[in-house]
């Protein structure tokens, strides 16, 4: 990647969006709303939001956003998971890759933790676009690690550099055993990224900046079909049977031992973008991987707030 650097940075969050509301009254509702809910966290938090520009709703316009602890430095878990996707699309679309191309499963690169090919039989045939999935929508660690594989951690890294992601980082593959890890796995280092690279990301791949439109869908419509739904999505509308004023969550999360985040892109029943959202936690006290841990409780709560405040009535146009 020689081209020059596209960063997205904390300055420029608002770039490419028609900025009506005031920012600082926006953000002042926004932590008045969302403090007392951080407030009780045991650990670190850190939030980003972005109201995506839509003239054709009723609802808060002008892509006001707000950003809580955005730019600080914080295990990724899986969430690094969405720029290896773009990553490996990317490379598709420079045409060094192909969606279909089958790669072979082999014993010795099944790893532990999300994931279903771990329970499979060996010498299974995966296309590209299958190990993007199921990287993806069941955060499947051996798919990871076979793309990273195939696109290359070095170029993986790159691109990211290439992005602005200043705070992104692959340090190595993912659930390796300690023989296996590399020198700076074994010195404690882990891969790494912030509410504000993430949210950069998810914002500019919506807006068809990172990829041709066509993958650009294939990429959102993995990230529609996540099926952990328990943080960001939890408290939101998703069920069309149910709700009328139904809403699609194009998501990805991630989880170790007290961590846990949730990023994703919100769309309303007409899947119109409405806003981008990403909140992470580190550092709690409880180190469980149940179904309220309490960054996964926390994330879900904030994700409702936001949610609320983007469809409450006193800020619908006249």
């Amino acid at each position: 990647y020689s081209r020059s650097s596209n960063k997205f940075s904390l300055e420029k969050i608002e770039m490419g969006f028609d900025f009506v509301e005031s920012q600082a009254v926006v953000s002042g509702m926004l932590e008045t709303l969302l403090q007392p809910i951080i407030e009780k966290f045991s650990g670190q938090v850190s939030v980003a939001f972005q109201r995506f520009s839509d003239d054709s709703t009723k609802l808060i316009t002008g892509g006001s956003s707000y950003l809580y602890n955005a730019g600080q430095t914080t295990r990724s878990a899986s969430l690094i998971k969405v720029p290896i996707m773009t990553c490996a699309l990317e490379r598709v679309a420079r045409g060094e890759l192909n969606l279909e191309q089958r790669y072979e499963l082999k014993t010795d690169e099944m790893v532990s933790g999300t994931g279903v090919l771990l329970a499979l039989q060996q010498d299974l045939q995966l296309t590209l676009l299958d190990l993007l999935t199921l990287m993806i929508i069941v955060s499947d660690n051996t798919a990871t690690n076979m793309l990273i594989d195939i696109v290359g951690q070095d170029s993986i890294n790159a691109y990211f550099q290439y992005l602005g992601l200043s705070q992104t980082k692959l340090i190595g593959k993912l659930q390796l055993p300690d023989h296996k890890q590399n020198e700076a796995q074994r010195r404690g280092a882990r891969n790494s990224t912030c509410a504000a690279d993430m949210l950069g990301l998810l914002v500019r791949l919506e807006h068809r900046e990172l990829l041709p439109d066509d993958l650009t869908k294939t990429a959102l419509d993995i990230l529609k079909r996540q099926q952990f739904t328990e943080a960001l999505s939890r408290y939101l509308p998703t069920d069309a049977g149910l709700f009328d004023d139904y809403v699609t969550v194009a998501s990805k999360g991630g989880c170790l031992r007290g961590v846990w985040h949730d990023a994703g892109i919100v769309y309303d029943k007409h899947y119109t973008p409405l806003y981008a959202l990403v909140v992470m936690t580190d550092g709690s006290a409880d180190e469980s991987f149940s179904w309220e841990q309490e960054g996964m409780m926390l994330i879900a709560n904030v994700s409702r707030a936001i949610y609320n405040f983007v469809h409450s009535d006193r800020f619908q146009r006249d």
